[in-house]
């Protein structure tokens, strides 16, 4: 199997896609269904190489003001460089924790994140902060993925912990380190806002070698290293053997090993 992948170097980035799989189908929601108006601020959590910000910049236009605030600096320096060769003039970097941000109280219209909320560190404070700073019935809309993610894969998972005693509520925790809508919802409704709009599809991976699924990019930038953090290191290589075979089993009786995605948008407006 191949290492894990640091999304944080300069070498990952120069590889990384202008849209990448894992944040594309969740921007598709997002752009299909944010609120529009001419001549709006608006500030995107999280915006990694650039999407969705430049696809909201060039879809706004010139009259309104896009801000992008990431922590992200070696993929801030290529989105500056699109911006430049796009020659767009209505985007400004913030490179910055959302939580520490500072933008100017009731002065933003928009406030979205695509797949970013389960990142964000001290969610209540970002929620607080984007509270402050939207307008009076400002927006905040946002994709997120639940704990339903890759269920597929995570029931192998369990089987393997079982086989192998390891600490099975250390997986559970990881699981569900990501919110699930309802919870989404009361956690942003504590500060102050109101959920007027929620959207859910579902989208997958799909292997047909559990080599290939390991191997994967995704996997190995987004959650290879978490993985083995829950795993104790000389239990790894058994654990991993358990899983593929329960992989393979699976891919000879179905033809394929599917992997599901589930895709939230929620929108909510500040009371």
């Amino acid at each position: 199997m191949k290492q894990s992948l640091d999304w944080q170097t300069k070498e990952m980035v120069e590889i990384y896609d202008e849209v990448p799989l894992w944040s594309a189908p969740f921007g598709k929601i997002l752009l299909d269904n944010i609120p529009m108006q001419a001549n709006w601020t608006i500030v995107d959590l999280g915006f990694g190489t650039g999407f969705p910000l430049i696809e909201l910049a060039q879809r706004f236009g010139d009259g309104s003001q896009i801000i992008g605030v990431d922590i992200w600096e070696a993929a801030m320096q290529r989105v500056q460089k699109k911006i430049e060769r796009l020659e767009l003039s209505n985007i400004k970097l913030i490179n910055q924790k959302a939580s520490d941000v500072f933008i100017q109280n009731s002065s933003v219209d928009l406030v979205c994140s695509n797949i970013g909320v389960n990142n964000f560190e001290n969610k209540e404070s970002v929620y607080s902060k984007v509270h402050k700073m939207l307008k009076a019935k400002g927006h905040f809309c946002l994709t997120t993925n639940d704990q339903r993610t890759f269920e597929e894969l995570f029931i192998l998972f369990e089987d393997a912990f079982l086989k192998l005693d390891l600490n099975l509520e250390s997986l559970r925790n990881y699981i569900n380190s990501r919110s699930n809508s309802e919870q989404l919802i009361e956690q942003i409704g504590k500060n102050g806002f109101e959920q007027i709009k929620q959207i859910e599809e579902t989208t997958y991976l799909r292997f047909v070698s559990s080599k290939a699924l390991f191997n994967h990019s995704l996997i190995r930038i987004a959650f290879l290293t978490s993985w083995q953090s829950i795993i104790p290191k000389e239990k790894w290589i058994s654990f991993l053997k358990l899983v593929t075979n329960s992989i393979e089993a699976i891919i000879s009786n179905k033809g394929e090993f599917k992997m599901t995605i589930p895709m939230v948008y929620l929108n909510f407006v500040k009371k």
